[in-house]
């Protein structure tokens, strides 16, 4: 289980099985802040709020893809990313992961704008105290979209929404999840 991301990002970084596909390079980089709040539930509703930073590497995987419609015009994206952020509520705790299996479709740009869609997996660590969890290990699903606005070529603003899940996926026998809405904004740069 451990060799398929590995072997998947080995593959993704040196090169590719496909003749005529340029190899993969890093076009810009991001980071995003911003808000997560829990949802309740009224079996678990401790209501966790914390702020994430997330910086991330964005590296091309195709070129444009046409579905269809102009409007579906766009490329796949991996986007791995570093987890770092702090519980704010109801207690002060860090969390600390990374998401490698982490994929964006860009839309081709409208204007200054260009629309995207994301989801990704991760693990994390974190201290949470909640029994209903059960471990400080955690796995972190996460899904969303948002859009890019153009300061000019090279820098951009982000805006986005991200579900994200956090759970320890049944290695634990308490695994009440946290399910986190989660609104940010953030700078890219292009290389």
């Amino acid at each position: 289980m451990v060799y398929g991301p590995i072997f998947l990002t080995m593959w993704m970084l040196f090169g590719s099985i496909f003749h005529g596909w340029d190899q993969p390079h890093l076009e810009r980089v991001e980071v995003r802040t911003g808000f997560a709040v829990a949802l309740n539930d009224t079996e678990h509703p401790t209501g966790f709020e914390f702020v994430p930073l997330l910086p991330s590497a964005v590296i091309p995987l195709t070129d444009t893809i046409d579905p269809g419609p102009d409007f579906l015009k766009g490329k796949i994206e991996w986007n791995p990313e570093l987890f770092a952020a702090s519980f704010v509520y109801p207690y002060a705790r860090p969390i600390i992961g990374i998401n490698p299996l982490q994929f964006q479709y860009a839309l081709e740009p409208r204007g200054k704008w260009e629309p995207y869609g994301m989801a990704g997996l991760g693990i994390l660590h974190s201290n949470i105290e909640r029994r209903e969890t059960g471990s400080d290990f955690n796995f972190n699903l996460a899904f969303g979209f948002g859009t890019r606005y153009r300061l000019n070529p090279n820098t951009a603003l982000l805006l986005e929404y991200r579900h994200i899940h956090i759970s320890n996926a049944d290695i634990d026998d308490n695994n009440a999840a946290i399910e986190a809405n989660t609104f940010l904004t953030g700078l890219s740069i292009s290389l």
